[in-house]
C-alpha cells in the first residue's frame, strides 16, 4: 500500500508541476495530494517533499498568508490571457481553412 501511495504522490506531483506551465491545469490541489500520498507512504519521501522548492512556494505560502503570493497570482492572469489569445488568435487564423475543408468534403 506504501509503494502506491508513493507512486500516486509522484503523479500527483508531476500533473502540480504541469499546472504551474499551464494555467488550465490547478496546481495547489496536486501539491496538496502529492503531501497527503507522501505523508502516508514514506516518512522519507515526506521528508523529501517538505523540503522541495514546490511545498516551499506554494503551499507554505498558501499556509501562512492564507493565500497565493501576489508575485504568482500576476504569472497566472498573464498565463490565462496569454492562452486565451493564442487560442483566440489560432482561431481566426485557421478558421477560413476549417470552412473551406468542410466546404470540400461536402461537395464530394
Amino acid at each position: 500500500m506504501e509503494t502506491i501511495l508513493v507512486i500516486l504522490g509522484f503523479i500527483s506531483l508531476i500533473l502540480g508541476i504541469i499546472g504551474t506551465l499551464l494555467p488550465v491545469v490547478p496546481t495547489i490541489p496536486f501539491l496538496f495530494v502529492a503531501y497527503i500520498c507522501f505523508s502516508k507512504g514514506s516518512p522519507r519521501f515526506r521528508q523529501w517533499y517538505l523540503h522541495s522548492v514546490f511545498h516551499k512556494r506554494f503551499l507554505k505560502a498558501r499556509k501562512f498568508y492564507n493565500s497565493v503570493p501576489l508575485r504568482y497570482k500576476i504569472m497566472y492572469i498573464v498565463g490565462v490571457t496569454a492562452f486565451i489569445m493564442a487560442v483566440i488568435t489560432l482561431w481566426l487564423l485557421f478558421y477560413p481553412v476549417i470552412i473551406g475543408y468542410i466546404r470540400e468534403i461536402l461537395m464530394i
